[in-house]
C-alpha cells in the first residue's frame, strides 16, 4: 500500500492524493511492481525497498549516488511492533523501517508500521524541510521504545501480583513473552544506536533547526531505554527464580503430604498383615476381633496423623 503526504505552509503533514505533490511517500509492505516502479523513478537500488521487509535486517546508514549524480541517504532503523503469542500474551518484536531521502522527497518503507506513521503525522516543530521530518522520525522511533518498555513494566508488575494465584502454565507463558520482548527491544535499541554517530556526523541534518538539541534528546531517550531494559532484565531473572522456588515448594509440599498419607496408611496394613498370618494370634477366636483390630488401627493412625501434623508434614 502506498500513501502520499504533503507538507503544508504551516509545517504540518497531511495525507495527499497525488504522487506529484507529495513530499513524503510511505510504502507499507509494497508489492514487487510498486518497488520496481519507484526504484526506477527515483533511480534507487531495488534492495532499499527489500531491506524493510527482511525481519533479520540490522540498523544501517548509507549513501548512494544515482545515475543522475544525485546523492541519496538511506537510514534503516529497527522499530518495536506489538504482537501476541499463541496464548494471547502481548509481546514485542522489532521490524526494520527505512527512510530514504531523495532531494526534497522522503520515502519510507515498512511493515506493520501504521502506528509509527500516525505518530510522525503528529510531529510538531517542522520547518518545511524533509530532513527535519526524517530526524524527528528517528526520535519518534526511540520514543516508541520507551512506550514499549512502559508496557513491559506494567506486565511485570501484573505478573508479580499474580505470581501466587495464577496457574503455573499461564505464568510460564507470560514470563516467556516478557523475556522475548526484552531481548528484541534490547537488541533493536543497541543496533539502532550503532548508526547514531553517523547521523550526527552527516551534513544532511546540519540544516535542521535545533538539530543539536534533537540529537541530545535521542541520546537521552536511548539512555532511559537502556537503563529500563537492564532493570527489567534483572526483575525478570528474579521473577524466574521466584517462580522456580514456588514450583519447587509446591512440589515439596505435595511430596510431604503424599509421604504422610503413605505412613498413615501403613499402620492398618501392618496390623492387618500381622493378624492375617496363618498362625494363632490374639483375638483369633473372638467375634469382636475384627472390630477391635479396626479400632486399634484407627486409633494408631489418628495418633500418627496428629504427630505428623504437629511436625508440619501436612
Amino acid at each position: 500500500m502506498i500513501t502520499y503526504f504533503e507538507m503544508t505552509p504551516e509545517g504540518q503533514l497531511v495525507e495527499g492524493t497525488s504522487e506529484k505533490s507529495a513530499d513524503w511517500i510511505h510504502f507499507e509492505a509494497p508489492t514487487k511492481h510498486e518497488m520496481h516502479h519507484f526504484a526506477k523513478k527515483y533511480h534507487l537500488p531495488a534492495v532499499l525497498f527489500e531491506v524493510a521487509q527482511d525481519i533479520n535486517e540490522v540498523a544501517r546508514y548509507e549513501t548512494f549516488t544515482t545515475d543522475t549524480g544525485e546523492v541519496l541517504t538511506h537510514i534503516c532503523l529497527l522499530v518495536p511492533v506489538k504482537t501476541h503469542d499463541s496464548e494471547d500474551h502481548a509481546e514485542y518484536i522489532t521490524r526494520p523501517f527505512s527512510l530514504i531521502i531523495s532531494g526534497q522527497t522522503l520515502l519510507t518503507v515498512g511493515h506493520q508500521q501504521s502506528e509509527l506513521i500516525d505518530e510522525i503525522l503528529t510531529l510538531e516543530g517542522l520547518d518545511g524541510q524533509i530532513e527535519t521530518v526524517a530526524l524527528k522520525s528517528v526520535s519518534a522511533i526511540y520514543q516508541r521504545y520507551l512506550a514499549a518498555l512502559a508496557v513491559v513494566a506494567q506486565q511485570i508488575e501484573q505478573l508479580e501480583e499474580n505470581v501466587h494465584v495464577s496457574t503455573r502454565n499461564r505464568l510460564l507463558y507470560a514470563l516467556k513473552s516478557l523475556k522475548k520482548s526484552v531481548v528484541y527491544l534490547d537488541l533493536g535499541l543497541k543496533s539502532n544506536q550503532q548508526i547514531i554517530p553517523q547521523i550526527k556526523a552527516s551534513p544532511l541534518f546540519e540544516r535542521v533547526s535545533g538539530h543539536t538539541d534533537l540529537l541530545y534528546r535521542i541520546d537521552l531517550q536511548f539512555a532511559k531505554s537502556d537503563k529500563a531494559i537492564t532493570t527489567y532484565r534483572e526483575l525478570l531473572a528474579q521473577l524466574s527464580d521466584l517462580l522456580s522456588d514456588i514450583i519447587s515448594n509446591r512440589l515439596n509440599n505435595i511430596m510431604k503430604t503424599l509421604t504422610s498419607l503413605s505412613i498413615i496408611l501403613t499402620v492398618p496394613t501392618t496390623l492387618g498383615g500381622f493378624w492375617g498370618m496363618n498362625v494363632p494370634v490374639p483375638l483369633a477366636e473372638s467375634k469382636l476381633g475384627f472390630l477391635v483390630l479396626l479400632g486399634l488401627s484407627l486409633a494408631i493412625s489418628l495418633c500418627v496423623g496428629w504427630w505428623l501434623k504437629k511436625k508440619d508434614y501436612f
